[in-house]
């Protein structure tokens, strides 16, 4: 287990080189001269080149690339252009609130597909399991900025039961009020999926040998299917939790913007309004080193759960 975790750490490296490659390449994409650009056509000439020397762009691009990695590798992600601030700051800022409705969203969505797929297997081939079925397809396939725009027009105009947009004031409670919309809208796509691997899953289960002696003993279905069956059914959903918090964490961008929220997905899209390029760099760089971790934990939960993997 060990060797295996250490090669999973090692490909992060990498991966982590290619992501600080593409976000300094930014700059260099833009036509024409970066600085005009981010600046506008007002700006001077010692504010075009007071920005070319903090972008790197007065030296060579390896030079610049060099540097930019020694900056990150001291926690040194910039300053903001527009607020004058440092990145990292900006950043750890806004980032709970994504983190909240990320975490939020993967509870709702475990909790309820759990139940739906435990159901579903539970009245195999009947009209229920036909249903649950039904809905869990709906679910996987609903986009998460349709999800967003729908309970939005249900629940927050036509029925007023839910705030359309902010954080809320005044309290744990309040604030909790105003995450039910986006974390619901976030969670019903992997919903969907939990409850469509949950199904099969313990169908799997219900057919092995220990749970036909188990029945031989004359025990109650209920008892087993939640004493022995659903114990091992879950294990495939534990191990995938990571990788759908790496999901969730992209889906965010769509629900903080739909839902006015602030964020990590938020910030980065009014960043690239603004133009503002190193706060787009440190967002993204973020953003993308909890997405590889997410997965590391998802490769880590495979193996300890599947020790065919660690064997491969």
């Amino acid at each position: 287990m060990f060797v295996y975790i250490s090669k999973r750490l090692l490909w992060v490296i990498p991966t982590l080189l290619a992501v600080l490659f593409l976000l300094f390449s930014l700059t260099y994409l833009l036509p024409g001269d970066p600085a005009d650009i981010i600046l506008g056509p007002r700006a001077t000439e010692e504010m075009a080149q007071d920005l070319r020397e903090r972008l790197g762009l007065d030296r060579p691009w390896y030079e610049g690339y060099i540097d930019y990695i020694r900056s990150i590798l001291r926690g040194d992600l910039g300053v903001s252009i527009f607020r004058n601030r440092p990145v990292f700051n900006v950043v750890m800022e806004v980032l709970p609130y994504t983190l909240a409705l990320t975490f939020a969203g993967m509870g709702l969505a475990v909790f309820n597909g759990i139940i739906i797929g435990l159901l579903a297997a539970s009245y195999q081939d009947s009209w229920l399991d036909s249903l649950l079925t039904f809905i869990s397809f709906l679910t996987a396939s609903t986009p998460t900025y349709i999800a967003s725009v729908l309970i939005i027009v249900v629940f927050s105009v036509n029925l007023n039961l839910l705030p359309s947009i902010g954080l809320g004031e005044g309290g744990l409670l309040n604030s909790l009020y105003y995450l039910i919309g986006p974390a619901v809208a976030l969670s019903i796509g992997w919903t969907g999926y939990i409850a469509r691997l949950t199904r099969s899953s313990m169908l799997e289960t219900l057919e092995s040998d220990f749970i036909q002696t188990e029945k031989s003993f004359g025990l109650p279905s209920y008892y087993i299917i939640y004493k022995y069956a659903l114990k091992k059914a879950v294990k495939p959903i534990i191990a995938v939790v990571g990788l759908g918090i790496g999901r969730l964490l992209g889906g965010a961008v769509f629900v903080e913007v739909i839902f006015t929220r602030p964020g990590l997905g938020r910030l980065i899209v009014n960043s690239i309004y603004e133009r503002d390029l190193p706060l787009v760099r440190g967002g993204v760089l973020v953003a993308a080193l909890l997405f590889v971790l997410a997965n590391l934990l998802a490769d880590i939960s495979y193996a300890y759960f599947d020790p065919r993997i660690k064997q491969e």
